[in-house]
């Protein structure tokens, strides 16, 4: 089987489990696997930012989100 179709068979499998699969169908070992060598197959590349710089960048977002907010509304409000 080839790698492109291993890895989308696993990714279908992880779909049912997440999506369809009722409570008593559910098998943790077996996502566990299927994670484990979707992992092997498909890596997920390392960050490129520490978690505190991520944070960081994340809460300038927000600030800037709410201040364009701000200039939204007081245009409305002025408009």
């Amino acid at each position: 089987m080839s790698k492109r179709k291993e890895i989308r068979l696993l990714k279908d499998r992880l779909d049912y489990y997440t999506m369809e699969a009722e409570d008593d169908q559910f098998d943790a070992e077996e996502v566990i696997r299927l994670l484990k060598r979707l992992d092997e197959l498909e890596p997920l590349p390392e960050p490129d930012m520490s978690a505190e710089e991520s944070l960081e960048a994340f809460w300038e977002y927000v600030k800037e989100r709410e201040r364009e907010e701000k200039n939204h509304s007081w245009k409305i409000k002025c408009g």
